[in-house]
């Protein structure tokens, strides 16, 4: 059964959550389909977490599941954050309004919690600043490339200033040059803001580039079989992905994937 709990906080180094012994089973006509099983972590106040692993292995279900999208059919979600703490999900697709231009996309949580319109969309300005999509507020979706239609999706999520921003391979549907080039603008904004992040992805230096932990996950059903620390120095660069300890990290996690 799953329970969503909201603690305060006792000592500075109490987590953001918990996932406690997290299984997940999806029915069928054959008994179910077991997505997850055993999956236990924590995640730290202003901590940034990529979770790897193959297909199917319960990654999306994990980021559904500490949403409040799913029930587990075993273990719980603890949160030890104040309860007026907002949770974004960004997904692979950037499911923007397609009558909505940029400016009103962004701006939607905000109207949609009460905010008044005229000051929504003052907001939403400073994003389109922030994101470096100044001069296109006005546009629709459909005039967007898929790495400007991301920006907008993750500025959206941003702007309710969440205490945690979950990430569902935000960037895989792009070209391996625009892809980068998103990374780096994901971790420029996580710098200046230090937003909980837990993000999935496929992509071993993306995840090296970006993290500060990486969990490893095994095939179906999914256990975390890796908790590795990430120890490069920040502000990270592009140019850390051709150095040995680098290489070195990214051979550990492939070892751990493919065992």
């Amino acid at each position: 059964m799953m329970t969503f709990e909201v603690a305060s906080p006792s000592t500075a180094l109490q987590p953001y959550l918990r996932v406690d012994d997290v299984g997940m089973r999806y029915p069928n006509d054959n008994g179910g389909i077991e997505a997850l099983r055993g999956v236990q972590f924590d995640l730290h106040p202003r901590e940034f977490v990529c979770v790897l692993g193959p297909s199917g292995c319960g990654k999306s279900t994990l980021l559904r599941i500490i949403a409040g999208l799913l029930t587990p059919t075993h273990g719980e979600v603890i949160f030890y954050a104040p309860a007026a703490s907002r949770i974004s999900l960004v997904f692979q697709d950037a499911n923007l309004m397609p009558w909505r231009n940029v400016r009103e996309n962004i701006a939607l949580p905000l109207i949609l919690q009460g905010m008044p319109r005229a000051h929504a969309l003052q907001k939403a300005d400073v994003w389109l600043e922030i994101v470096g999509l100044q001069g296109f507020g006005d546009a629709l979706p459909r005039e967007l490339s898929g790495g400007m239609a991301q920006r907008v999706a993750i500025a959206r999520s941003l702007i309710q200033e969440p205490g945690l921003l979950l990430l569902d391979e935000p960037f895989g549907a792009l070209d391996a040059l625009t892809r980068e080039k998103m990374a780096d603008e994901l971790l420029r904004l996580w710098q200046e803001h230090r937003t909980t992040v837990l993000m999935v992805t496929h992509s071993i230096s993306e995840a090296i580039l970006l993290s500060d932990r990486v969990l490893v996950f095994s095939s179906r059903p999914g256990r975390v079989v890796l908790d590795l620390d990430v120890n490069l120095p920040r502000p990270r660069e592009e140019e850390m992905r051709y150095t040995s300890e680098f290489g070195r990290l990214a051979r550990e996690l492939r070892r751990a994937i493919t065992d």
